[in-house]
C-alpha cells in the first residue's frame, strides 16, 4: 500500500505560523529588523537629502534626517507579528516614543564611553584604528545575516517577505561602507556630500546599532 500524505489544514498553517512568532524575534532578531528597516527608509532619504541646500536643517532637511526612524520603526512592528492591524498600529503607537527615547539614551551613553580613546582618533592613526572600526561594522552587522538565514528557512508569507528586502538593504549599505572604509578613508565622500556621508556612516555605526538595542530591550521585558 502505497504512502498517504495529508496535507495540513488552513487551522493548522495558521497555528504554525503563530508559534513561529511566538518564538521570534529574540533580543538580536530584534534588533536586526530594526537596523534593515530604519536603513530601508534612511537610505532613500540620504538621496534626497542631497537634492537639498548643505545643511539648511529647515524642515525639509529635518524631516529627511529623522523620519525614517519612525518609519522603520513602524515597519517592524506592523509585520512582525499576526495581530489584527487595528492592534499592531496601537502597539507601535505606544512603543515607538519607547524605542525612540531608549534609543538616543544609548546613543549618547555610548558615545560618552568612546571619550577615553577620543584623543586616538586623529587622521595620523587611522592606519592603526580603521581596522578596528571594520571589525566592529561587521560584528554590529552580523546579526542581520542571522535574521536573513533564518526567514530563508522558513515559510515565506507577505511580512517575512518584507523584513527579508529590509534586511538586504541594511546588509547592503553596511557592506558598501565597509568596502569605503578598506580602499581607503575618504573614498566615500568622493561620491556623496560631506554631511551625506556622515549620515550614512554614523547610521550604520552608531544610529541604527543604538535603536536596535533599545528595541530588542523591550521587545526582552515582552513590550513588543
Amino acid at each position: 500500500m502505497s504512502d498517504i500524505t495529508i496535507a495540513p489544514s488552513p487551522a493548522t498553517v495558521e497555528r504554525e505560523s503563530h508559534a513561529e512568532l511566538a518564538e521570534t524575534p529574540g533580543f538580536f532578531d530584534t534588533y536586526a529588523l530594526t537596523y534593515g528597516f530604519i536603513m530601508a527608509f534612511l537610505f532613500p532619504g540620504a538621496l534626497l537629502l542631497a537634492t537639498q541646500p548643505f545643511r539648511t536643517y529647515d524642515a525639509v532637511y529635518v524631516s529627511l534626517v529623522s523620519v525614517p526612524f519612525v518609519l522603520g520603526l513602524l515597519g517592524v512592528f506592523l509585520t512582525d507579528n499576526h495581530d489584527r492591524f487595528r492592534i499592531a498600529l496601537l502597539r507601535a503607537a505606544l512603543l515607538i516614543p519607547l524605542v525612540l527615547i531608549t534609543g538616543v539614551t544609548v546613543l549618547f551613553t555610548g558615545a560618552l564611553t568612546t571619550m577615553p580613546i577620543s584623543p586616538y582618533l586623529h587622521p595620523q592613526n587611522y592606519a592603526f584604528t580603521t581596522p578596528i572600526f571594520e571589525g566592529v561594522l561587521v560584528m554590529l552587522a552580523l546579526p542581520l545575516l542571522v535574521a536573513l538565514v533564518h526567514r530563508l528557512r522558513r515559510r515565506i508569507d507577505w511580512r517575512s517577505a518584507v523584513q527579508l528586502v529590509a534586511l538586504v538593504v541594511g546588509l547592503a549599505t553596511a557592506g558598501l561602507v565597509l568596502y569605503f572604509m578598506i580602499v581607503g578613508h575618504g573614498e566615500l565622500r568622493s561620491f556623496v556630500r560631506k554631511d551625506i556621508t556622515i549620515y550614512i556612516t554614523g547610521a550604520v555605526m552608531w544610529y541604527l546599532p543604538s535603536f536596535g538595542i533599545a528595541a530588542g530591550g523591550w521587545r526582552m521585558v515582552g513590550f513588543f
